[in-house]
C-alpha cells in the first residue's frame, strides 16, 4: 500500500470513530520533480527511497485530533505552529519545500548537532567539510507536531529522524532512525506524541531504531488516553 493510502485510510479511520473528533485535515497533492530536485540539492545526497516515495504521493500530510470530550484551547492551522494546550494526536508532516531549508536552525527551533551525538548517529567522528556543513544546517524539522517535541532531520551523509525535546534545544535524547521508520511509527502511533515512543532522555546514548512493532488499535489508544486522563 503506497503512503498517501496509508495515511489517508488513517484519517479516515480517526473520522469514522465515535469517540474521535478530528479538528483539521489537509493531504497535499504530489511534489513536483523540481522542489524534489532543489530536496536533493539541499540535503548534498540522493533523497533516501522513503522520503522521494511519500513526498512523490503527497507533498505534506497534517491531522490533529483528541478522544471527544476532551477540551483544548489550541489548535493548529494544517502546517502551522503548535502552541501548548493543543490536541494530543497530531501529524504535520510538512510540505518538502518547507522542511528541508536552513530557516529551522537560524531561528532556533532546531538545535546544532554535537560531535559525541554525531558519532553516536553514524559511529564516526565529523570530517572537518562535515563540521562546516553542519555550523549552517545540521538539521531541519520535518514533523512539527507539538510545541516541546518535533521531528528533525539531521542532514549527515545519511539523513536521519531525531525526536527533539525542550522546544529543539534537545536533540539527543532520543533514539534515531530512517525517515521510512519515523513514517512507521508516526502511523502505529495514531499520531499521538512519538517522544514517548523514541525518548530515552538522558538514561543513555541515541541508538538505531530499526523497527517499530508496537501497533495498538484506535481502540487501546483512546482507553490508554481515558485511563491517564482519570
Amino acid at each position: 500500500m503506497s503512503y498517501r493510502a496509508r495515511f489517508e485510510q488513517l484519517l479516515r479511520t480517526l473520522q469514522a470513530h465515535p469517540d474521535v473528533e478530528v479538528y483539521a485535515w489537509a493531504v497535499e497533492p504530489p511534489a513536483s520533480a523540481a522542489r524534489l530536485a532543489d530536496a536533493e540539492r539541499f540535503l548534498n545526497v540522493q533523497l533516501p527511497p522513503a522520503m522521494r516515495a511519500f513526498y512523490t504521493e503527497l507533498n505534506g500530510f497534517f491531522v490533529e485530533w483528541a478522544p471527544i470530550g476532551d477540551k483544548h484551547e489550541e489548535k493548529t492551522s494544517p502546517f502551522g505552529y503548535p502552541d501548548y494546550g493543543q490536541p494530543p494526536g497530531c501529524i504535520n508532516l510538512l510540505p518538502i519545500e518547507e522542511a528541508l531549508t536552513t530557516a529551522w536552525q537560524e531561528e532556533y527551533h532546531v538545535n546544532e548537532i554535537q560531535s559525541d551525538h554525531w558519532e553516536a548517529l553514524y559511529g564516526r567522528p565529523q570530517t572537518e567539510a562535515e563540521a562546516a556543513q553542519l555550523a549552517d544546517r545540521g538539521a531541519c524539522c520535518i514533523d512539527n507536531f507539538s510545541k516541546y517535541n518535533h521531528a528533525d532531520l539531521i542532514l549527515g551523509p545519511e539523513p536521519l529522524v531525531v525526536i527533539s525535546t525542550d522546544h529543539g534545544a534537545d536533540m539527543d535524547s532520543s533514539d534515531h532512525m530512517t525517515f521510512e521508520t519515523y513514517l512507521e511509527l508516526t502511523l502505529a502511533t495514531w499520531g499521538l506524541n512519538r517522544y514517548r515512543s523514541a525518548g530515552i532522555g538522558w538514561s543513555r546514548k541515541s541508538q538505531r531504531l530499526h523497527q517499530f512493532t508496537d501497533r495498538p488499535s484506535l481502540d487501546q489508544v483512546i482507553a490508554q488516553m481515558r485511563a491517564e486522563a482519570e
